[in-house]
């Protein structure tokens, strides 16, 4: 087990080492969300209606008048189907079922992508954190804190491996944050509602 200490709460934190079965749970509350979001499923959804028919049969209505002394009106109504365009529409209507389940196949892959990319960044930021905890004793970043004193940060400043993981600590919460965003606008939510789900106990 590859474990970090985080002083603050004294508890040990896990690091992942797979995909777990929240996770998993987590990737299928998104992916339906981001489904009934994406703008390119609803127009695949909706090219699968009646418009490939439109043109398949033809309605016309007639009528006829008797010109005897009772005079009156029949009324005929003829449908006339193209086969040719009949076979046609209906390969187009494959052909347009086929393009919406490969918009909601791409955007599945889309998801469990940007989910995975945030999971990384998240768990290299917390690398980053047990980095810094040989220089600060805790999870905070020591030039930030105002409690220290002046002449500490320098000697902070000066010593190279600190610069490295507070460097490194920077570099990982920016790409924590990034990932968060573009799953978030995978998903169609805002990156406050997308941790929520994440989240979630």
């Amino acid at each position: 087990m590859i474990a970090s200490k985080d002083n603050s709460n004294n508890e040990i934190e896990t690091l992942q080492i797979d995909i777990t079965q929240q996770d998993l749970i987590n990737i299928d509350e998104l992916v339906t969300i981001a489904q009934r979001n994406s703008s390119q499923i609803r127009e695949a959804k909706a090219a699968m209606g009646l418009s490939p028919f439109n043109d398949v049969m033809s309605v016309e209505l007639s009528a006829s008048t008797d010109n005897s002394f009772t005079s009156y009106e029949d009324f005929y109504i003829t449908l006339t189907i193209d086969p040719i365009k009949m076979l046609t529409a209906t390969k187009q209507l494959s052909v347009v079922e086929n393009r919406w389940h490969e918009e909601k196949r791409l955007k599945r892959v889309a998801v469990v992508q940007s989910y995975v990319e945030y999971l990384q960044a998240r768990q290299a930021s917390k690398i980053a954190v047990y980095q810094m905890q040989k220089f600060t004793g805790d999870s905070r970043i020591a030039s930030i804190d105002t409690q220290i004193k002046p002449q500490k940060i320098i000697n902070h400043i000066s010593n190279a491996d600190y610069v490295a993981a507070a460097t490194e600590m920077l570099n990982t919460n920016t790409r924590e944050r990034v990932a968060l965003e573009q799953l978030a606008a995978c998903v169609g939510l805002s990156p406050q509602a997308t941790t929520t789900i994440i989240n979630k106990p």
